[in-house]
């Protein structure tokens, strides 16, 4: 590995890390991990305009497996922090929300966390975030073909 590609990877690991204890430290206290905080952010959200939401629009969203929602969900059941449901409608179809006897709290964090990465956001610039994800977006076509 040449030493630019060594540098890289160092310092996206770097950022990645720092990216997830800025993240964690809105969620300070409660038991879950960086991907969990995401979770009950995007259940937040969906309560907020009244859209259920399911395992499938989260994997989606999160760019990851269904499984993988799947376990993430199965702990926050367990913790008490999100409980799962059906409609009448759609008995397919897993739906999820807040713990009622937890929503205010979490939906407390959901806000500090929503305002914490739009400062992060307004200092850093939306072009240079732009920038920055049209660069990363390279990078995975680049990782892709190699």
């Amino acid at each position: 590995m040449s030493l630019i590609s060594e540098r890289l990877f160092k310092k996206l690991n770097e950022t990645l890390e720092l990216l997830k204890r800025y993240i964690s430290s809105t969620w300070k206290g409660l038991d879950i991990n960086y991907s969990e905080a995401f979770i009950l952010y995007i259940i937040d959200e969906s309560e907020h305009i009244k859209v259920p939401i399911h395992k499938s629009q989260i994997a989606k969203r999160l760019n990851i497996t269904k499984a993988a929602v799947t376990q993430f969900c199965n702990k926050l059941e367990k913790k008490g922090y999100i409980t799962s449901y059906v409609t009448d409608e759609n008995k397919k179809n897993h739906y999820l929300q807040l713990e009622s006897s937890l929503k205010k709290s979490i939906e407390a964090r959901c806000e500090i966390m929503h305002n914490n990465l739009q400062k992060f956001v307004d200092s850093v610039g939306e072009e240079n975030i732009v920038l920055f994800m049209d660069l990363l977006n390279e990078f995975d076509k680049t990782l892709i073909k190699v």
